[in-house]
């Protein structure tokens, strides 16, 4: 249960800088609304998908919703979770058709491709699956989403490069052996590129139905003001 309270704490952690502030009107969303002065734009980034193919993260999704999460396949509740609802949600009819859940491990070293794709296959082939190509490339997209950065936890007899003690004091290795505390939003961005509103976890698949119309119905060249 590691992940579901290290998301939960950090989604506390966030909550007042995310949410619009008392003197700024009230948001139509019934997300985690970003206040106008904190709003962002997709990250103008080219990532790799898990068929080894580039994937340009606003050229190549221009006109749909974008909900970006950030996962890894290991994961004990929170990410499988997540996914679930979205394809719930998605799958529902009268479900906006323009919107594309893009799923990013944070946990390149053990989510090759193959893995990650037969992961979110569980739950739908139509959520792009990305996988960065260093870990710096990880934070740079997190610092563009405005996320928290991802850190590797490892259990309490186990040192950060993954070697276990064992009683007698030798020492033991395996990389498996860490959880990883990560943003738990998905980060939603309109088509015309802005980010207008979060969605923690836990999130109410009503707030979701509520939402991604008004997201969808939003033009690729209307400016950020008109989501707001």
């Amino acid at each position: 249960m590691l992940g579901r309270f290290i998301a939960c704490l950090l989604v506390a952690a966030l909550a007042t800088g995310a949410c619009a502030s008392a003197d700024e009107s009230e948001s139509r969303y019934e997300g985690l609304a970003v206040a106008p002065s904190q709003l962002r734009e997709i990250p103008q980034m080219e990532l790799t998908d898990t068929s080894g193919n580039d994937f340009h993260l606003a050229d190549d999704t221009e006109g749909q919703v974008r909900l970006v999460y950030q996962l890894f396949t290991n994961c004990p509740d929170i990410c499988g979770v997540q996914m679930a609802q979205l394809a719930s949600v998605l799958g529902r009819p009268g479900a906006p058709g323009n919107v594309q859940v893009i799923a990013v491990t944070v946990d390149p070293d053990r989510d090759s491709p193959e893995i990650l794709r037969a992961y979110l296959d569980q739950f739908s082939t139509e959520f792009v699956g990305i996988v960065p190509q260093s870990e710096e490339q990880l934070t740079e997209l997190q610092n563009a989403l405005g996320s928290l950065a991802s850190i590797k936890v490892f259990p309490a007899t186990t040192t950060e490069h993954g070697d276990t003690a064992e009683a007698d004091g030798s020492m033991t290795h395996d990389h498996g052996a860490y959880d990883v505390a990560h943003d738990g939003r998905v980060f939603a961005f309109a088509p015309n590129g802005w980010g207008y509103a979060q969605y923690p976890y836990p999130t109410r698949q009503s707030e979701f139905d509520h939402d991604l119309p008004i997201l969808a119905g939003i033009d690729s060249d209307d400016p950020a003001d008109a989501g707001l």
